[in-house]
Order: structure tokens, then sequence, then C-alpha cells
């Protein structure tokens, strides 16, 4: 497994850093497993283990429920969506440092932003229960760009909503391969959290730029280059 003590530490130079929400922000992801196998079980029957489960985190719901339940796909996802959004107060908690880090990166001139697979809807619920949206320059859900990750398009699209033109600028913060591969296809650098509930071995073959144990270890590992002026 990736250990992510033993890394040479260095920092980067980026104008802009995007998060992926679940699983790297906000700890969703026992919430993602139950809302998965009470739909698989109303409609299927059955439950896939929980490393299949785990893999789909990030992928888009619709793709998980035409490739599982094909006919069935619409009304499992609607099925998921009615038992997992009441639930989100009771299942759903943020990762610690999360907010004192984003605040201080937002204070020091970085653009910061939202890049994830999960619904607008869902999105504006966690945002709201955490206040977060002030922080975030830009956020882009599942349905907003032609192509949902591992595809570069979510990171072009809040690149280009933020007037960014390099990518190399730019700071991909997130917890599983979807991730690191729209990094990688984006041409921006990436970092994996090291609290992900995914397989760090698989994550660490993908090669991301660095790791951190904790989100306050992104403070030192990113300067800002290109500062804007206020206009």
């Amino acid at each position: 497994m990736t250990d992510v003590k033993k890394q040479s530490f260095f920092s980067v130079e980026v104008e802009a850093i995007f998060f992926d929400l679940d699983g790297t922000l906000v700890d969703t992801v026992p919430l993602i497993i139950a809302s998965h196998r009470h739909t698989f079980n109303k409609y299927l029957g059955w439950i896939p283990d929980e490393s299949t489960l785990l893999s789909t985190i990030g992928v888009p719901l619709e793709k998980t429920f035409k490739e599982y339940g094909k006919d069935l796909a619409y009304e499992m996802l609607d099925e998921y969506l009615i038992w997992s959004t009441p639930r989100m107060s009771e299942m759903v908690d943020i990762f610690p440092g999360v907010v004192e880090t984003l605040a201080e990166l937002k204070s020091r001139g970085f653009i910061l932003g939202i890049v994830t697979s999960r619904r607008r809807a869902g999105v504006d619920v966690l945002m709201e229960k955490y206040d977060l949206e002030h922080y975030f320059s830009v956020c882009v859900s599942v349905n907003d760009p032609e192509r949902p990750k591992p595809y570069p398009d979510p990171l072009y699209l809040a690149m280009r909503q933020t007037c960014i033109s390099d990518p190399s600028h730019v700071l991909y913060v997130g917890d599983s391969v979807h991730d690191v591969h729209c990094a990688n296809n984006a041409g921006t650098m990436s970092c994996v959290v090291g609290w992900t509930a995914m397989d760090k071995e698989e994550l660490g073959a993908l090669n991301p730029t660095f790791w951190i144990d904790r989100m306050e270890d992104l403070l030192e590992r990113v300067e800002l280059c290109s500062p804007r002026s206020e206009s």
C-alpha cells in the first residue's frame, strides 16, 4: 500500500485547486454503500460485494444502474435518490480540517472549485449542510460536462468557467481512480487523500502527483502562481 509518509516532500505551484466531493471533502461513502445495497436488493434481489460497490463511487449513478439493472436503470436511480436523500443528515459527515483548509486556501488567493460525479441537487444539499458554497468559484456536477470522469471534460469545464488556460496550473484533489484518471487526461496535477476508502495500491499505480495524510497538509504542498488582482 502507498505510504504517504515515505513520499519525497515537495510543493507545487498552482492557480486553482479543484476538489472531488464524495470521499474527499465529505464522508458520504457509508451512505453511498448503504443506498446501493438497498437499491440492488429491492430491484435485483442480490447485492454486489463491497469492493465492487466501492469501485462505482465516482461513476455516474445512471451508468452503474444501466450496467447492472438494464431496463430497470431509471427506476433504480429514482429509488436510490428517494432512499438516500433523507438520510444525509444522519449518515454523512465532513472530514476533519476541511473548512479550515478551504478558508485558508481562499484567503491566500487560490481559485477553488468542486468537480464531482454527484448530481447537482445532492451537491446543493451538502453545500448547504456544511456552509461550503462561498468557498468555491465553480461547481461542476455530473450532468454539466458532455462526458463525465474519467474523461477530462469536467476539469476542462471548470477551467473554462474560471478562465484558466493552462492545466499545469491546476491541482485536482480526489479519492478515487476516476479522479486521478480525470486529472491525467486533462493534464492537471493530482492529489489523493490518504483517508480514501479505495484500494491504495491501485491508486498508487496511477502515479498521482502527491498524497496527503490530513486536509491541512495541503497548505504546505501548494504555492500560488499567477495571482489575480481583485476586479
